[in-house]
Parts: structure tokens; C-alpha cells; sequence
């Protein structure tokens, strides 16, 4: 057996002997949870619910320590023997005391001044938030060094514990430690430790520094390292970050480890080799700036040559956002590229990342003072869809201008004016439509004077709104229009007290006048038709952008109910129900081809919002037609008590499809929870089923086990990506991940974290 594999079997065997030795942990501090709940509620630490004790000092880490030479030091025994001349011996339960700073021994040997000595037998020598004992110390209050053997330590801010045959501190408080342990578990149940022949920590760099180090996982050695460095505060340092691992039914096995460059104070970058197993070797990288004199920003880059799975074409990803604000002006960029529409589904690093059909590419300047502000834009898109037309991609804007000034008028009169001007800019190749470019001038000035008071009150507001066109395409033709808007928003408020509640009834009513204008030869750029709800029924448009001015002559009418709590004014039940009375058919729509609309209503709109415990939430909407039948539906419920460790939700959505909409139908129902099995396991879940389709779009199911010192979860999840693919089969996508850590140093993650907080209603409030 050659030499180094049996040097470093003997060192892992002296590993395991050294740590079946006693340590008295309860002189270091520990305490059991059972006589933590004993003591007063200002001394008890926070104990982790995985835990079953905690670290109790005695200087607590909030406590600062005085200046070694201003501040008194106390020196207390059963026996002393003072010279005035040289060194005074003390013996007998020996306390050396300053303000923020204890020292007990059985003998000690101190010079006249106190500012130094020699001690022996149980020395216990504690900080803030930290314990050392040893059989031997020699101490120097004035330049805080000392030399410390046969020693035991406790440090309540890494939530660690260890011991070390020596351990020395010099004058600029670099901690040196031979032959020591380290473990972040319950002193009662090691479930691992590092042990190192040399450990040096440098609060003045942040950073430690292990030689010879060997980890052991239940006293048995699984990992040996003769080198690395790791931070000991919260200051940057290079090095290897958590590795991301998983395995999926069409990429493979898929690892990842981040490696973290720390360049410069302003300067960073992470780099990552990622191995899929069935696709290739990926590069990812991210590099990260902050000048002082042109702002700081983020570049991200990613290559994979030649996809295996992807007919062997390279596969590119690239972004930069750049944001510089200076004071009351901001310049900011976000430019963004990527190779093809899978990129996201097949190699997105973020769970929650799904393929989209545009890539964003812009620059903005933006200026503001007190009553006015200025944008200046330049945008345009990266379209990636392959099934997309050419008229179904959006307008570049090059430029955008954008000025918006506010007025305080007399007699309580708010005025605002808003001006634009945007050259839109779209190519079509595919015949799929005309090919219509060309400036817009958007001016909209208006009026109002809000009249509130506790009872209720009433808002008139009269505007003008102009659209003006320069059109390339079209023989350069020119088109404006001009319409008057006159809106008046009113409401009240009720309130009843009841036996258990306090109750309001607040009706609402809303008339928008506008008359109306041919638009047909107007362009589309930028306009869409807003979602329809109950907020709606109180908005001034109906629809979002600035290429139309819609007619209008209606009445909305709504009211609100709420049930307050009669101390707290907690909103237990809240209640809305409202509808659009129109008075003329709405002949402006988005397209010319679009059918003028006649119903004389909008139909009703609902909301209703539950809290009646502290546990359950509910919500509810619905929509229903001018003819009494519902064509949308939505209904949610929470469970999440106030421990905040498990929670539960359930919901149901139904969708009429509506063609002048471009609304399909959707009936689909989702479930989520997160439920404790016992102190240490969990178990979660996320499915979402569609009930049109017979298919499952999402399903997530994992174990997660906590303990004090490491955790490790487990997930199966199933997904469908590719929606504009028909076949189920191909659509539909797979994979394992596995997360592991040890607290206090690394583990390794999947992602799968973002992915909860994302979808699952509640999941970020857990503890």
C-alpha cells in the first residue's frame, strides 16, 4: 500500500479515537429544552425546532466588551497573596471579571497590574457569545493574547462546538487551533464533525484556513481534505459554492458546482461546469460589478456545444442588466438572448423558469423632480416562438418619449398631463399581414377634484385625450383624433355594530362619458383588451395602452360589505358584488373585424374573502354573463396556523371560452401541502390536474427530514412543457432531485426551494 494512503489512514483512525473522548458540554453552556422552558422568558436562548437544547453563555453575544484599559477589572478567591512589587498568586475558585469578559480557574498567577497571567485547573475564559476551557491558559488582557491547552469551545454565533489541543491567540486576534474539532450538531448526538491537525481563523481577513481535514459522519471518515479555506463572517471569499444536482427522463443526470470568484471589493463572478449526461458538458457563468461613477450591473452567460438531444446545435444564453441612478435621474438597461424556445424547459437552472415567446432587449433613461417626470426608451424584442407570425410580435419602440406632470391648482383641483411620443417599428417577412410602421403623438391632460370625507365622498374628472399618427406603409399618411372623457366616481359608507362584528355596507357608483369616434384605420401597437373582474367595473378604460379611445356612455354600480373585528378591526368577511349598465353599444374595438358589442349589461362580478379563524383563509370570484350564466369561476382555500409548520390549499378554476376574447376554456383544480410526520420528517406536495385535457400539468411530491445539524430532502417531479405541442406523450417531462446539507458548511441543492416558494401559497412563512 504506498505511503500517502497509509498516512492518511492513520489519521483517520486517530480521528475516530480522539472523538469517542467525554467532553463536559454542560459546563461549556448546553442546556436541554425541557430545563430551558424552566428559566425566565429574557434568558432563554432560541432553540431550533429540530433541536433539543441550546447553548446558553455566560456573556451574552449582544454584550459588548469595555476597553481593556478604561474600564475596572474585578479579581475575587479563596486565597490571594498580593506583592506590590511583582506577581500576585491566587488560588480557590478564582474570578477575574470586566465588563464583557469572565475568567474562572482554580489558580492563577497575575501580574501587579492585572493585565496579564499564568492559570491553571478548569479555566473557563468567555466573550460574548463564546466559551473556552482548558487545564492550562496563559493570558494578556493588554493585547488580547493567549495560549490556551487542552481546550474546549463553544461559539453561540456559528451555533458550533469543538476542542483543540492548543489554541493560541496573537496580538491581532488571528486564532490559531492544533489538533481540533468541529461540529455544528448536539453535543449529545455528533451526527458529524470536522476534525483538522491545524485550523487558523482571521477576523481581520474573515476567513479560515484547515490543513489535514477529515470529515466524519457517525465516527466513520468519508471525506479527507489537506487544504481549503471557508469564511468565518458574512464577507466574500472565493471558492466552491453548493453543488446543484438532479436527474430528469430526457436530460440525464445533471450536476452543476458553482465556483466563486471574489475579484475585487466592487468585482465578483461565479462559474459553472455543468455535466448532463445525456445532452454534454455546459459552461455557465455570472459576473457582477459596482462602480462608483457608472453603476452596477449583472452579466449572465451560458453555452452548451453541440446538444446531444438537440440536434446537435449549440445552446446560448446571454443577459446584462445595468442600473445607474446617481440621484434623481436613472440610465438601466436589460438586454437578454437565447438560442432557441426549449432553452428554459431543458437546461433552465431555475424550476420556475418555463419557455417564453420573447426575449426583452431595452434601455431607459428615466428623470424625475417633485411634479414632473421623463422616460426616454429604446425597445425591442427577441422573439423565440418558431410558431409564432410575424403579426403577432410585438412593436419594437425606437424611441419612446414619455412626460408626465402633475398640478396643484385652486380650490383642491388636481391636474395631470401626460405626453408621448413613440416611433413603433415591426417587420413582417411572412405575408402573414401589412407591414405598418410609424410615429404616435399621445397628449392627455385632465382634471378632477376629490371631495372625501370619513362618510364617503365624490370625484368629478374631465379630460381630453389626443391620438395623432405619422404611418410609414400607408403613403406616409397622417391621422389624429381628439375625444372628450368625463368620468364622476362616488361612494359612501355605512357602518353598523353587531353583536360580534363591525359591519360596513360601502356602495360605489361610477359614470364614464365618451363619445364616440370612427377608429378603424387607427394601427394597433401596443393595445389590448383589459380583464374583465370587479375591479374593473370602477376602471376609467377599457383597454390597456394608448391606440384606442374607447366610447363609452355607462353606469357602474357596486358595493362592498366587511365584517371588522370589533377591537383589532381584523377583516374577517369581506363581500363585493357589482355590474356595468351601459347605455350604448360599444362600437370601438381592438380590430375592425371585431363585432360591435350590444349587451345591455356586463353582467354581475363578484368577490368574497374569508378569515373566520386565525387558521382558515378562503377567496371566491365569479362572472357571470348578461344572461345568467357563469363564465368564469375561481375558488381558493388556506390553511395555515399560526405555528407556521404546516400548511394547506386547495382550489378550483373555471373558464368559459369566449372567441371575440381570444379566451379559451380552463377547468382545473390544484392542491398543495406541507405536513409535519413527526419533529424531524415533513412531508410536501403540489399537483395541479386539468380536467378538460385529462392531464396532469404539474405534480410535485418530496420528504424533507430536518435535524439540528444537517437536513436532506427528496423530490419526484412530473411537468409538461411545450404547450403549444398536441401530444401529451412528448410534452410530458420528469425528474429527481436530491438535496443535502450540513449546517454551518455546505450541501447540496436542486432549486426545488423556488419552485414551492413560487407556487405554493404560504410556503415562505413556514418555519
Amino acid at each position: 500500500m504506498p505511503l500517502r494512503y497509509l498516512l492518511s489512514f492513520f489519521l483517520l483512525f486517530a480521528s475516530i479515537s480522539h472523538a469517542e473522548d467525554e467532553i463536559n458540554y454542560h459546563r461549556l453552556g448546553w442546556i436541554n429544552k425541557s430545563d430551558i422552558q424552566k428559566l425566565p422568558l429574557d434568558q432563554q436562548p432560541t432553540i431550533n425546532k429540530a433541536c433539543h437544547g441550546a447553548w446558553l453563555t455566560p456573556i451574552s453575544k449582544k454584550t459588548p466588551a469595555a476597553d481593556l484599559t478604561e474600564s475596572p477589572i474585578e479579581a475575587l478567591a479563596a486565597w490571594v497573596y498580593y506583592n506590590p512589587e511583582g506577581s500576585s498568586r491566587l488560588n480557590g475558585n478564582v474570578k477575574i471579571s470586566q465588563q464583557g469578559r469572565l475568567i474562572l480557574a482554580d489558580n492563577a498567577e497575575l501580574a501587579h497590574d492585572k493585565s496579564s497571567g499564568q492559570f491553571s485547573g478548569n479555566i473557563l475564559l468567555a466573550e460574548a457569545g463564546t466559551v473556552i476551557t482548558g487545564e492550562k491558559a496563559r493570558l494578556n488582557l493588554s493585547n488580547q493574547e493567549a495560549f490556551i491547552e487542552q481546550s474546549e469551545f463553544v461559539s453561540t454565533f456559528l451555533n458550533a462546538h469543538g476542542r483543540a489541543k492548543q489554541i493560541q491567540r496573537d496580538n491581532n486576534k488571528v486564532i490559531t487551533m492544533a489538533s481540533g474539532e468541529f461540529s455544528t450538531c448536539e453535543p449529545d448526538n455528533r451526527v458529524w464533525y470536522f476534525s483538522a491537525k491545524d485550523l487558523r481563523l482571521d477576523p481581520n481577513t474573515g476567513l479560515g484556513t484547515i490543513k489535514n481535514a477529515t470529515l466524519h459522519i457517525q465516527n466513520v471518515p468519508v471525506l479527507y481534505v489537506p487544504y481549503f479555506k471557508f469564511p468565518i463572517d458574512d464577507r466574500r471569499m472565493s471558492g466552491f459554492l453548493i453543488p446543484r444536482f438532479g436527474t430528469t427522463n430526457d436530460g440525464g443526470f445533471d450536476f452543476a458546482q458553482p465556483i466563486y470568484w471574489n475579484i475585487a471589493p466592487n468585482y465578483d463572478a461565479t462559474l459553472t461546469p455543468r455535466i448532463l449526461s445525456k445532452r454534454g458538458v455546459m459552461a455557465e457563468g455570472e459576473f457582477r460589478y459596482l462602480t462608483p461613477h457608472a453603476g452596477e450591473g449583472v452579466i449572465h452567460a451560458a453555452l452548451l456545444p453541440s446538444d446531444n438531444l438537440y440536434n446537435n446545435q449549440d445552446r446560448k444564453l446571454a443577459s446584462w442588466q445595468h442600473k445607474y441612478r446617481p440621484s434623481n435621474w436613472q440610465l438601466s438597461s436589460n438586454v437578454n438572448y437565447v438560442s432557441d424556445s426549449d432553452y428554459f424547459t431543458d437546461l433552465g437552472v431555475d424550476l420556475t423558469q418555463s419557455s417564453t415567446s420573447y426575449q426583452e432587449r431595452s434601455a431607459e433613461f428615466n428623470y424625475w423632480e417633485k411634479t414632473w417626470s421623463a422616460l426616454v426608451r429604446v425597445q425591442g424584442f427577441q422573439t423565440i416562438d418558431k410558431l409564432l407570425e410575424d403579426k403577432d410580435k410585438p412593436y419594437a419602440r425606437l424611441p419612446q418619449l414619455l412626460l408626465n406632470n402633475q398640478l396643484e391648482l385652486p380650490y383642491n383641483i388636481k391636474g395631470n398631463i401626460l405626453s408621448e411620443l413613440t416611433h413603433f417599428q415591426r417587420t413582417i417577412d411572412d405575408n402573414s399581414s401589412v407591414e405598418v410602421n410609424g410615429l404616435r403623438w399621445r397628449f392627455e391632460p385632465e382634471m378632477s377634484y376629490d371631495y372625501s370625507r370619513p362618510w364617503g365622498g365624490v370625484k368629478p374628472s374631465l379630460g381630453l385625450r389626443q391620438l395623432a399618427y405619422r404611418l410609414e406603409g400607408q403613403n406616409d399618411s397622417v391621422t389624429s383624433i381628439n375625444a372628450a372623457t368625463f368620468n364622476i366616481d362616488s361612494h359612501l359608507i355605512f357602518e353598523r355594530e353587531t353583536e360580534n362584528y363591525l359591519q360596513t355596507f360601502e356602495p360605489r357608483m361610477l359614470y364614464r362619458f365618451s363619445p364616440y369616434y370612427q377608429q378603424d384605420n387607427l394601427p394597433n401597437f401596443d393595445t389590448a383588451s383589459t380583464t374583465f373582474s370587479y375591479a374593473q367595473l370602477f376602471r376609467a378604460r377599457r383597454f390597456s395602452g394608448g391606440d384606442r379611445l374607447e366610447d363609452a356612455n355607462q353606469l357602474s354600480l357596486g358595493f362592498t360589505s366587511r365584517w371588522l373585528h370589533p377591537t383589532t378591526s381584523q377583516e374577517i368577511i369581506r363581500a363585493s358584488l357589482g355590474e356595468i349598465f351601459y347605455f350604448r353599444d360599444r362600437k370601438v374595438q381592438l380590430n375592425s373585424t371585431d363585432p360591435i358589442v350590444t349587451a345591455s349589461t356586463s353582467g354581475l362580478a363578484s368577490e368574497l374573502s374569508t378569515q373566520l379563524t386565525p387558521d382558515w383563509s378562503s377567496s371566491i370570484d365569479a362572472l357571470w354573463t348578461e344572461s345568467g350564466d357563469v363564465s368564469q369561476f375561481g375558488l381558493q382555500a388556506h390553511y395555515l396556523p399560526n405555528t407556521n409548520t404546516q400548511l394547506f390549499n386547495v382550489g378550483y378554476s373555471f373558464r368559459r371560452e369566449v372567441l371575440a376574447l381570444n379566451q379559451k376554456a380552463l377547468r382545473q383544480t390544484n392542491v398543495s401541502f406541507v405536513k409535519p410526520l413527526d419533529e424531524n420528517w415533513q412531508m410536501l406536495g403540489l399537483w395541479q390536474y386539468d380536467l378538460l385535457n385529462k392531464e396532469t400539468p404539474e405534480l410535485l411530491l418530496g420528504l424533507h427530514y430536518e435535524a439540528c445539524c444537517w437536513q436532506m430532502a427528496l423530490y419526484r417531479r412530473e411537468f409538461l412543457s411545450d404547450f403549444n405541442n398536441t401530444n401529451a406523450n412528448t410534452r410530458k417531462r420528469s425528474a429527481f432531485f436530491l438535496e443535502f446539507s450540513l449546517k454551518g458548511l455546505a450541501g447540496l441543492s436542486s432549486g426545488a426551494r423556488d419552485l414551492l416558494i413560487n407556487r405554493v401559497f404560504g410556503y415562505s412563512q413556514l418555519k
